[in-house]
């Protein structure tokens, strides 16, 4: 298996918090603050969100309207803008998220990926990823660039991706989760 390539965002700090490089949005809110998912890198990217009042997680894509960067989703075909303030990227769960994902932070940003396995830094309290990077080609199915990345959750958002297209991409990293259970730690 390929060494693993670290992500300088995954360093931490002698507090304990995330230290390093991230790539900067070209939209601010309004207090000034960029959001994480206003990034080019993302552009199209079809993304699950969590959007204040709304009871659960929605889809939503990031496109360019107007030439600025916006968060959109499609409510009965007609598509909306929403609030940048009140959209937070769906984080996958460290140990169980085995659908794609996409890395919203760092030099790896708008990268897709799947988790094939995960690993425990700072006595358990911090979980992170091993992922491998995949080509997504529209119409084609889903290949293995060959990277392998080591990222925290918190640089990575659930994609919406069909039940067909979730078992292919199972089946496409089944020999590195194998692997990844092999060598592990007893």
């Amino acid at each position: 298996m390929p060494e693993p390539e670290r992500d300088p965002d995954v360093e931490h700090n002698l507090q304990g918090t995330l230290a390093g490089p991230s790539a900067g949005p070209v939209s601010q809110n309004q207090d000034g603050t960029q959001h994480i998912l206003l990034d080019p890198r993302l552009l199209n990217a079809r993304l699950q969100v969590i959007v204040k009042g709304l009871e659960r997680g929605v889809t939503a894509t990031i496109e360019s309207v107007d030439g600025r960067l916006s968060i959109r989703r499609t409510v009965y075909k007609t598509p909306t803008s929403l609030k940048p303030e009140d959209v937070t990227p769906d984080k996958p769960h460290p140990t169980r998220s085995n659908g794609l994902l996409i890395v919203i932070k760092g030099d790896h940003c708008g990268k897709f990926v799947r988790r094939f396995h995960h690993r425990f830094e700072d006595d358990g309290a911090t979980h992170i990823l091993k992922l491998a990077v995949v080509r997504r080609v529209a119409g084609n199915a889903e290949s293995l660039t060959g990277e392998i990345l080591e990222l925290n959750a918190s640089h990575l958002c659930v994609c919406d991706e069909s039940t067909e297209d979730r078992k292919l991409g199972d089946s496409l990293v089944g020999e590195l989760r194998r692997v990844g259970r092999a060598n592990r730690p007893k």
